[in-house]
């Protein structure tokens, strides 16, 4: 749209990458910018999307950490994490959910695929794009769709 004051041109739009937990949007790179920020050593790459399936009254936050050579996913990790994103961004964006998971989904210019994994995880089939550099990571995050099960285990095994 054009700016009737500075001729500016203003951009409307969505973005796919939005997470609502609660009614609090926030997008899923302040999560990014936590992770990089305070676990680099430990964390290689994450990936951070909003679940509501059909018979969710709300969307939940899931965040898969994808680990360091040498680095291991624990309970502590987890809270670590937690209370990192509660300090830096607030408790309301905290994820329900935290995982490790052994790949992430990205194009093949190296770019997160978010939105697969999240029509996955809200109980979609999804046919992967042939722009994806590695299709078969998305087989893992069917497992999630009934996450309630795989928290309850402790953890998901890769």
């Amino acid at each position: 749209m054009l700016h009737p004051q500075t001729n500016g041109l203003v951009m409307l739009g969505r973005a796919d990458g939005v997470l609502n937990p609660s009614g609090v949007r926030f997008g899923s790179s302040e999560i990014y910018s936590i992770i990089e920020t305070y676990f680099s050593r430990e964390v290689a790459d994450s990936i951070v999307v909003g679940q509501r399936r059909p018979r969710d009254l709300d969307e939940s936050v899931v965040l898969f950490l994808l680990m360091m050579p040498g680095q291991k996913f624990t309970p502590r990790l987890v809270a670590r994490v937690k209370e990192a994103i509660a300090k830096g961004l607030s408790k309301r964006h905290v994820p329900r959910y935290v995982f490790e998971t052994y790949d992430i989904p990205t194009t093949i210019n190296f770019k997160k695929v978010e939105l697969p994994v999240k029509q996955i995880l809200c109980g979609k089939k999804v046919v992967p794009s042939s722009t994806l550099r590695n299709p078969k990571s998305l087989e893992f995050y069917y497992r999630f769709v009934d996450i309630e099960n795989v928290a309850a285990e402790g953890r998901a095994r890769l």
